[in-house]
Order: C-alpha cells, then sequence, then structure tokens
C-alpha cells in the first residue's frame, strides 16, 4: 500500500468518526426527553418542539448548505456545519431557559448536512469499489452511532446526577469532531459556478419550512394545516418555473429528474416511509398486551431495545456488505434486493404478526434490507450526478428520504387514530395491518422504477 493509498483511508477513518458522532447525537437525546422536560420545567407538548425545531432547521439548511459546498468547498461548508452543531449542543446542556435550549437546537440543524457533505468529499477524493466501501462504511458508522448513543444515554443517566452533567457527553463528542474536520480532512476540489440563485434559494427554504410545518400540524390543526400545505404547493410551483429559467440554478432541476436520478429519489422517499415512519410503531405494536388488545407481546422498554438494536445492527452489517453484493450483482440489483427484502418484511409481518419468531424475522430482513438502500442509495446518487453537484445531489437524497418519512408519521398516525379503540386507549390492530400495507406497496413498487433507472458510472 502507498502512501496515498493510505493517506486517503486516514482520511475515510477520520470521517467515519465524525458521522459516528452525528448518529450519537441523533440516538442520545430521544431517551432523555423527560429529564431534559421536567428539568427545564415545561410540559409535554413543549418539549415536543425538542425534536420539531431541529427537523424543521435541518430541512432549511440541507440542501443550502449542501449547494454551497459544491460552489466553495464541501469541507469548508461542514466545518460550518459542525462549529454550529458544537454550539448548539453547548446551549442544549447549560442553557438556563427553555427558549435558549430551542435555539440550540435550531443550530444543530447542520446535523443533517454531515453525510451529504462527506460522501462529497468521499466522491472527489475516490471513485470505483473503493469509494463504494467508503459509503457503506460511513452510513454503518452513522447507524451504529445513534444505537451508541441510545445505550450510553441510559449509562451516563445512571450515574450522572446533574441533567447538564448527562447533556455535555454530545459537547465532548461533537468537539472531537471539529478537531478532526479543521485538522485532517481535505477539502474537496472540484467547484461548479459561483453565481448564487439567492431568489431560489430562498423559495426552497420557505417551501421546507412549509412543507414540513404543515404536515406536523395536521394532527392538532387540521385547517390551519392545508392552508399551510397550499402554500407549500404553491411555493413549488413558482420554484420550480423559476429554476427551469435560471442559468446557474439552485437545483439543476433537469439533472436531478433525469433517468440517473430520478428513480434512486423516488425510492429514497419511499423507503423514508418505512425508515422513519415505522419507529414509534414498532415499538407499540410489541408493547401491546395481548390479552386486551388481541396483538403485542407486552413487551417492556428493555426488551424492545434489543429487538430495534437488532435492527439497527442489520442495516449496519447490510450498509457494509453492499458494495461487495454490488460488484456481483450491480448497484442497481442491490437496490433492487434491498427493496424487495424490506417489501417482505411488511408482509411477514401482516400475515405473521401473532407469532414472535415471525415478527423477528420481518424485523431483521426489513434491517438488512434497509442496510442495503442506506449504502447503495446514496452511492447511486453521487456515482449519477456530475462532479462538481455532488453534494446538493446527495442532499436531495437526504432530505427527500426525510420528508417520507416526515409525512408518513403523519398518516399513521391519523391511520391508527381511526381504527382506535377507545377503551383501551390503543390502536385495533386493523390500524397496525393498514399501516404495514401501506410500506410493503411503498417498498413493493420500487424495482419498477430502479428498472428504469440508467447506469452512469461503473465502479472499477
Amino acid at each position: 500500500m502507498n502512501k496515498s493509498q493510505k493517506r486517503v483511508l486516514a482520511v475515510v477513518g477520520f470521517l467515519v468518526f465524525v458521522e459516528f458522532s452525528s448518529g450519537f447525537l441523533q440516538g442520545y437525546y430521544v431517551p432523555l426527553l423527560n429529564n431534559i422536560r421536567d428539568h427545564l420545567g415545561v410540559t409535554d407538548a413543549s418539549i415536543a418542539w425538542f425534536i420539531t425545531v431541529q427537523t424543521l432547521a435541518a430541512g432549511v439548511c440541507v440542501p443550502i448548505l449542501a449547494k454551497l459546498g459544491d460552489i466553495f468547498g464541501h469541507r469548508r461548508m461542514l466545518r460550518i456545519g459542525i462549529v454550529s452543531v458544537l454550539v448548539g449542543t453547548v446551549l442544549v446542556a447549560f442553557a438556563p431557559s427553555f427558549p435558549l435550549v430551542l435555539v440550540g437546537r435550531i443550530l444543530s440543524g447542520p446535523l443533517a448536512v454531515w453525510l451529504p457533505l462527506e460522501l462529497a468529499i468521499v466522491h472527489n477524493q475516490i471513485q470505483g469499489e473503493t469509494a463504494r466501501r467508503a459509503i457503506g462504511m460511513l452510513i454503518s458508522s452513522l447507524t451504529i452511532g445513534a444505537l451508541a448513543g441510545t445505550l450510553c444515554a441510559g449509562f451516563f443517566s445512571s450515574f450522572l446526577e446533574s441533567p447538564a452533567a448527562r447533556l455535555s457527553v454530545p459537547v465532548v463528542i461533537v468537539a472531537v469532531s471539529a478537531v478532526l474536520v479543521f485538522t485532517v480532512i481535505p477539502e474537496s476540489t472540484v467547484r461548479t459556478s459561483r453565481a448564487i440563485d439567492w431568489p431560489g434559494f430562498i423559495l426552497l427554504a420557505v417551501f421546507m419550512l412549509a412543507l414540513l410545518s404543515g404536515i406536523r400540524m395536521l394532527g392538532a390543526e387540521p385547517g390551519l394545516a392545508v392552508a399551510v400545505l397550499v402554500i407549500a404547493l404553491v411555493l413549488i410551483a413558482v420554484f420550480v418555473w423559476w429554476e427551469l429559467r435560471s442559468k446557474t440554478p439552485a437545483l439543476n432541476l433537469r439533472v436531478l429528474f433525469s433517468n440517473r436520478l430520478w428513480p434512486v429519489y423516488l425510492t429514497s422517499f419511499l423507503f423514508g416511509i418505512v425508515l422513519f415512519g415505522t419507529q414509534s410503531i414498532t415499538t407499540t405494536f410489541l408493547a401491546g398486551q395481548p390479552d386486551t388488545l388481541g396483538y403485542g407481546f407486552g413487551f417492556s422498554a428493555g426488551q424492545i431495545s434489543l429487538v430495534t438494536g437488532l435492527n439497527m445492527l442489520l442495516a449496519a452489517v447490510g450498509a457494509i456488505l453492499y458494495s461487495s453484493i454490488a460488484a456481483k450483482i450491480t448497484l442497481k440489483g442491490v437496490l433492487i434486493l434491498g427493496t424487495i427484502s424490506v417489501a417482505v418484511g411488511q408482509v411477514m409481518l401482516i400475515v405473521g404478526h401473532l407469532a414472535f419468531p415471525v415478527v423477528l424475522v420481518s424485523i431483521a430482513l426489513s434491517g438488512l434490507g434497509g442496510g442495503l438502500l442506506l449504502g447503495g442509495l446514496p452511492a447511486a446518487t453521487t456515482e449519477a450526478s456530475p462532479d462538481d453537484e455532488t453534494g446538493i445531489a446527495t442532499g436531495v437524497y437526504n432530505s427527500v428520504k426525510t420528508l417520507g418519512g416526515a409525512i408518513a408519521g403523519a398518516v399513521f398516525a391519523s391511520t391508527l387514530g381511526l381504527f382506535l379503540i377507545p377503551e383501551a386507549g390503543a390502536s385495533s390492530i386493523g390500524g397496525y395491518i393498514t399501516v404495514w400495507v401501506i410500506c410493503a406497496v411503498a417498498t413493493g413498487i420500487c424495482p419498477i422504477f430502479l428498472a428504469m433507472m440508467r447506469s452512469h458510472r461503473t465502479a472499477v
């Protein structure tokens, strides 16, 4: 192995730690939400904004920072993003009031753009099979980081009495990552046009803000939610009109809607429905009391964490293995295999939800198939996008996947509500079956779209 190869491997290793940190943060805060609520003296409704404002900030900043990375350098934007998140984690740990904590969560929004920027750096430094393996390592580290964050939240809360001390753990993790980004991560060398389409960026940011806000308001304020979603539709129509006429568009829609990319984006959106939309569904189903509800297994929080942990571990395995499998059946084949695996997992839940071994195999199959998609979809995006637009291409991938999950969360919550058993305060099994049918159809139709995907580059 020559010196250049060793340097590339070192760079990938450092980025793997940075992405592990991203996953760690995403997994660490959720188990501590009740502690944060009690510490700040706020209500359950208020603490929900702890997650919401970060999601909204991410939706706005991901496409903007990703595109600016293509213009000014992906490492430069990664540095800005990591400093913003570091300041945000400090505020979350030490801010004396809830409004300041929410400011910290807003500043943590760029956490979601770390991965697109890292993928762009990897794509700029290495190509072919090595790049695919590197992408798999990044995705795997994100998944493992989320699992580690969840476990560490419980571990540190058991002996750190001070809320500030508990919430300082992410500060340390992000600080180490910041040192790496500022010292050993190289800058990408390919640049796109330096002209900035500010009207396009503003329209895109306001659209994402309106869309995500409208989706989140559907359950509580349906009338206002519909009005906000109509505004979002008008904004995206104006955005498309503007972008198709701009000489330096914020999003190159002609490239994004080409046969190389639109099947990937549509699959990402539909996969996001399952990936993010079923997280709480799985938890409440496993916790259901079979004696009173007729479904579930009455699992405790610890038992549920073991089952979901298996899903996350197999997703990490799938993300690592996807490049080796792609070498044998092509990257398109990996994506088709992944979507079929997830769809079969959902069908198994529909027909075998009363038998825990069937449920366990279903969750494992969905995790492994999901890992193949988590690794293969961003790889397909980077390989199909122009060299000077890798950042925005992967940013869009990240955004549409998250958008699928956001829509699914609202739809699935309403679906379970339609099947509510008033005396039990829970949905009947019909609600869960409906959700699984939607997920099975969403992923089951993906191979049709993926078959239309035109190859752009071949890994060597």
